[in-house]
Formats: structure tokens, C-alpha cells, sequence
């Protein structure tokens, strides 16, 4: 477990008289912008990364150009768009770095859909609640081009939130990369349309379910004990941070490479998303009040994974800040072998 401090950088709205959002649904970021998929106000809000500084809305509610009816997630595309998913008009909508609408991929898929992911050719994966096409890759005329099964077994009868997935924001347009729930692992699709999947280090049994007869007769499922949901992440580089939720493992971040070998772990920051840009990884959350709040780590990721062996984005540069008292640059740790428990 490596040490991280977190830090509040910024935040908006939240007063009483300064509600800016009705419900923050999902978010993106980049390194000039954290957008927000507001599900309340049916819009998406872009705000400066560093400055917190307000900079567009786009969208409304309606089924026209650039309406949204019942959004669910939002990612980039390779050329820096914001796409939203919006299952309750049957699509995608995409709208520039301003805010302005510019198409629509319109797919049957996108009704059944909860998380979009963009590859490097422009086309789209869409994670379903079909078993049977658990990931769809469309184009940009709604086509369904490939599909992929759920890769691991899952008992039949269990309820849909144990093979359901978070996706793993950020990153190289490359790939995309899932987290699955209650000890299954991630998996990746990538823009040849290969699938790669890999466990996480902490193996947990499988959740419980109990039932119980209804007055109607009927009989309801519900979930006696589970544990261990990964709820997102991000990455960058060759390096995947996921974000836990879960009795043992809450705000806890796992670092793996994409071929799944372990690195490091780190306590999580004090919100429940998280997304790693330019060498550092901040924490985003919203409250009762509606207030967007944002920390950083304090650490330089990029120069700490970097010394521990790990290949980093060339494109970033980071100025280098001398440690007190310090001439010489300290050797490379040697890693432990990864834990089998907390």
C-alpha cells in the first residue's frame, strides 16, 4: 500500500441559492475540461480542470438535435467530442469541445445500453444488459460491427448487477477496459477487436441470495452478502487505476498494467469517482446539495510509477520539484509480491 494524501482543489455550486446541478449522473475529464452528465437537467457541463472556472451547458430536454430524453453516460472521442449515450432516444449524441451539437449515431443497441467507450477508429462500444451481447461495437452509422459474451461464468438465475460493468475511464483511444463486480476482475476490447480479461489480486467468494415468498405468492431475491464491487477507474498510459466500493476494499485504488500484472495500491480519496490526467489522479464527487467537489493526490503519479519501472506517457512533462535535503536520486524500489489480503 503506497502512501497518498489527498487535497481539495476545488468545487462549485452546493448553496442554497446555487444549485448548478439536478442529478450528476457521470462525468469525463481531460486536461482542459471536467464534464458532467447532469440527468437532472438533462444537459452536459464542462467546467476548466485546473480553474473550476464555469465554461458551457449543452442539451435539453426532447428527441430533436441535440435533445437528450434519458441519458446515462458520456466518454470522449479520439478527437477530444463529448459523446452522450442517451438510451431514451435510441442513441448517441455528440457535441464539440464547445458545446455545440454536431450528430447522432442512431442505434437499436444504444436503447439497451449504460456505459460508451470510443476507439481510436471512431467506433463505439456499448456495454448492454443482454447476456448474450454483453458489449456491442457500433459505427458511425449505428451498425453493429462485432459482440462479446460476459467472460466469465456467472450462475444462471443471479440477479443482472453481478455480471453487469463499470467502464475504465480515460486513456489511450486503443482500447477499452471494464470492471466487473464482486471479485470477477477487468477486461479489455481493443480497436482490433481483441478481448483480454484478467482477475483481480484479491479474489473474494462469490455474493449470497436469499428468497423470500411474497403475500402474492411470488418469491423476491435479495442479495444476503456481497463485496468487492469495482465502481470505475481510470487510466493513462499503460496504467489502469481501478476504484473499489465494498465491506473490505471501500476507497481503496488497485494499479495494474494492461496486461494485468499488479503494481501498487492506494487509499482512495473521499469521493466516488476518480480520473488520472497529465500525471495525477483526482477524486470527483457530488452530495445531497448538488455541490461538485474535487481533490487531487499530491503526489507526482507519473514521476512514482515511472521510478518503479513502469512506461509512462512520453507527451507528459512535468517539472521536477527537488526533495529537501536531497542530492541524489534514490534508487528504484523493489516491489512486493501482491497481497492476498488487505
Amino acid at each position: 500500500m503506497l502512501p497518498k494524501k489527498w487535497v481539495p482543489i476545488w468545487r462549485v455550486g452546493g448553496t442554497a441559492d446555487d444549485t448548478l446541478f439536478g442529478w450528476v449522473r457521470e462525468h469525463v475529464a481531460n486536461d482542459k475540461h471536467v464534464y458532467i452528465l447532469d440527468a437532472g437537467t438533462l444537459q452536459v457541463h464542462a467546467f476548466n480542470a485546473q480553474t473550476s472556472q464555469y465554461a458551457w451547458s449543452a442539451g435539453s430536454k426532447g428527441s430533436g438535435p441535440g435533445q437528450l430524453a434519458r441519458p446515462v453516460d458520456i466518454a470522449l472521442t479520439p478527437q477530444r467530442e463529448v459523446g452522450v449515450l442517451d438510451p431514451g432516444n435510441g442513441r448517441i449524441s455528440i457535441f464539440d469541445t464547445g458545446g455545440r451539437y454536431l450528430r447522432s449515431i442512431v442505434t437499436p443497441t444504444a436503447s439497451l445500453a449504460n456505459t460508451l467507450c470510443f476507439l481510436i477508429d471512431g467506433t463505439a462500444l456499448l456495454s448492454t444488459y443482454n447476456d448474450e451481447a454483453k458489449v456491442v461495437r457500433v459505427n458511425a452509422q449505428g451498425k453493429e460491427l462485432a459482440k462479446w459474451k460476459f467472460p466469465w461464468p456467472v450462475k444462471a438465475g443471479t440477479g443482472e448487477f453481478i455480471h453487469s460493468v463499470n467502464i475504465i475511464r480515460g486513456g489511450n483511444p486503443d482500447r477499452c477496459v471494464y470492471g466487473t463486480t464482486f471479485g470477477f476482475g477487468l477486461f479489455s476490447i481493443d480497436d482490433k477487436g481483441a478481448l483480454l480479461r484478467f482477475p483481480f489480486v484479491e479474489q473474494v467468494t462469490m455474493p449470497t441470495f436469499r428468497q423470500e415468498r411474497q403475500s402474492n405468492g411470488g418469491v423476491a431475491t435479495y442479495l444476503d452478502k456481497g463485496d468487492n464491487a469495482a465502481r470505475g477507474g481510470s487510466r493513462s498510459g499503460d496504467t489502469i487505476v481501478v476504484s473499489f466500493a465494498g465491506s473490505q476494499m471501500s476507497r481503496v485504488l488497485d494499479l495494474y498494467k494492461n496486461d494485468g500484472t499488479y503494481i501498487a495500491s492506494w487509499p482512495g480519496p473521499p469521493e466516488d469517482r476518480i480520473f488520472y490526467i497529465n500525471g495525477r489522479v483526482y477524486g470527483l464527487s457530488t452530495d445531497a446539495t448538488q455541490k461538485l467537489r474535487v481533490w487531487a493526490d499530491t503526489a507526482d503519479t507519473t514521476r512514482v510509477l515511472t521510478e518503479m519501472g513502469f512506461r509512462q506517457p512520453r507527451s507528459i512533462k512535468r517539472p521536477v520539484t527537488p526533495r529537501a535535503n536531497t542530492t541524489a536520486r534514490r534508487p528504484k524500489p523493489v516491489l512486493p509480491p501482491p497481497p492476498t489480503s488487505r
